[in-house]
């Protein structure tokens, strides 16, 4: 049996698959494998010829805070008749999934927060469609809006939780931290109040 064995180990081992590509062309292919793993770790400046690198290899940095806050989007509304910004109800102008981090607000807020060109639309599109019964928790007409990222830090593993919910209108307790992001100029919400009936 041992015999029969080594026969079967001496017989297959001149079949053994060989790589047929040249040697230099495989040590370029292990060369670009670690550069690209190191480009995973330290990422290359997101400008000039580097960029579409960047691009490629930003697959680790997504989600930078996901261990540490919940991260939500608000809008406030400038208010022409009380001069002064309040919390803006944007569900019923981006009404698929309203009330999860899904909806397309929210989705819009988070890739597209530092695009100039699709917050002036942002901006464009909630004036326009900005009704003064005060619905969306604005009376009377708007001179324009402001983005608020909101920041939520989540309980330490085994700590209870509350469930999500959205509430658009409700007053920012003091665990939660915010950022301002882009905001109507001053300039152009005096003439949209000017404007106003």
């Amino acid at each position: 049996m041992a015999h029969a064995i080594r026969g079967v180990v001496a017989a297959d081992s001149g079949d053994i698959a060989r790589d047929r590509r040249p040697r230099w062309l495989r040590g370029a292919l292990v060369g670009v494998a670690v550069l690209y793993y190191a480009a995973l770790v330290v990422h290359p400046p997101n400008t000039g010829w580097s960029r579409p690198l960047a691009f490629f290899t930003s697959a680790t940095c997504l989600f930078p805070r996901s261990s540490a806050y919940s991260i939500d989007y608000r809008l406030a509304a400038w208010s022409c008749t009380d001069a002064r910004w309040q919390p803006f109800d944007h569900r019923p102008l981006f009404p698929i999934q309203a009330d999860d981090k899904e909806s397309r607000f929210q989705r819009l807020a988070y890739f597209y927060k530092n695009n100039r060109t699709v917050m002036r639309a942002l901006d464009s599109y909630v004036a326009a469609r900005h009704g003064s019964d005060g619905g969306d928790g604005v009376a009377g007409p708007i001179g324009g809006i402001r983005l608020l990222e909101v920041l939520r830090p989540l309980p330490a593993p085994g700590e209870p939780f509350k469930r999500y919910t959205f509430d658009p209108l409700a007053p920012l307790s003091r665990a939660e931290d915010h950022r301002d992001g882009f905001s109507t100029p001053g300039d152009e919400r005096k003439q949209r109040c000017g404007r106003a009936p």
